[in-house]
């Protein structure tokens, strides 16, 4: 039992140095990794900060494209409509009443030159013989052959001289 009690006693000291170290090391290492986490989170932090820098920025760039887009298509639109207005060409129905308005004037110079109160029976009677003119093959012909409102008016005009 000496020889138990001897050995028990020489390996308590061992022991007890062994699990100081242990405790002394594990201590050391919490210590190590509690250092570690704080630098993790701070890096974190400073990395979340960063990103949102960034996203501010990048945020502002995108609204002030957004906005740039949106008066280039705001511009566009305008420019399309303003080409679209200036390429129309003048409907039929314009065309008619140009017509009419050229032939009243070739029956007033003809029929009546000094009185200007004739203008609208005489637009009544040019507007009846356009009208009637649309029927038959004469009309065919003249969208074939399609006269200009400027070539009527000079017509109009020698036809006054004429006479």
């Amino acid at each position: 039992m000496q020889n138990l009690a001897f050995s028990i006693s020489s390996l308590l000291p061992g022991l007890i140095i062994g699990v100081l170290f242990s405790i002394v090391f594990w201590i050391q290492l919490k210590i190590k990794n509690k250092s570690r986490m704080k630098a993790y989170v701070e890096e974190n932090e400073r990395l979340k900060s960063h990103l949102n820098a960034q996203m501010q920025i990048s945020a502002k760039g995108n609204e002030a494209l957004q906005k740039e887009l949106d008066e280039q298509r705001r511009m566009n639109e305008n420019l399309r409509s303003t080409i679209s207005t200036l390429k129309e060409k003048p409907g039929r129905d314009k065309l008619h009443v140009l017509y009419v308005y050229d032939k009243a004037i070739q029956l007033m110079f003809e029929k009546h030159p000094a009185f200007s109160t004739m203008w609208a029976g005489a637009l009544k009677e040019a507007e009846y013989e356009i009208d009637k003119a649309h029927s038959g093959f004469l009309p065919l012909l003249k969208k074939v052959f399609k006269a200009s409102p400027k070539h009527i008016a000079i017509k109009s005009i020698s036809s006054e001289e004429e006479e």
